[in-house]
């Protein structure tokens, strides 16, 4: 009797793995030989999930956001925390999350590539970019209505905290110590909103 494989689930074993090998290779170091060697499986097993690597970096990418995304809005509805320090906990969360892989380096050199092209992964992009704005946006909204966070614009300040977080996801840190100086210094920024 033939083995019953978790279509769904294979699929996701495959994204994991392939997760990996672009963080390590980069995306056009990356071949389907390489993602296959990963997952212990032929390529032609992999050409059953995914029609080619775009396919698959594709999926890759959106799997990612889609755990940013959870972490961004366990953070949001966390009653525990202040907006200010909700505010603080997720430019971390967000700023650390580099260390453990190169997926934002990746996402910036097919950002730069495909910029003039019309195709679902940069729309994905700039969707969760525009998403993760309003998030930022709405809590310093919040704050200011409940007189946590001086009246400024929340809209203008939501850019500069997002412009923070993606210069500092795409710099290289030397050290931990840079790091470390770097949030400091964010912290500062915050700190002086508060109302």
């Amino acid at each position: 009797m033939p083995k019953i494989v978790d279509y769904e689930l294979k699929k996701k074993e495959i994204i994991e793995k392939a997760k990996e090998v672009f963080a390590k290779r980069g995306y056009y170091n990356t071949n389907i030989a390489d993602i296959s060697e990963k997952c212990g499986m032929g390529r032609t097993t992999i050409y059953q999930y995914f029609k080619n690597k775009d396919e698959i970096f594709y999926y890759t990418i959106g799997d990612f956001l889609e755990e940013l995304k959870v972490k961004v809005e366990a953070i949001v509805s966390d009653q525990s925390l202040t907006f200010l320090e909700k505010l603080k906990k997720l430019v971390f969360e967000l700023t650390s999350e580099y260390e453990h892989n190169n997926i934002f380096v990746l996402l910036v050199e097919i950002w730069i590539i495909w910029k003039r092209e019309n195709n679902k992964l940069l729309e994905m992009l700039k969707a969760y970019s525009q998403e993760l704005k309003i998030q930022i946006k709405n809590l310093i909204s919040q704050g200011i209505a409940a007189n946590e966070i001086k009246p400024i614009d929340s809209e203008s300040m939501a850019d500069t905290i997002y412009s923070f977080i993606e210069s500092f996801t795409l710099q290289p840190i030397s050290n931990n110590i840079d790091k470390q100086r770097k949030l400091s210094s964010f912290n500062i920024l915050i700190d002086g909103l508060r109302a």
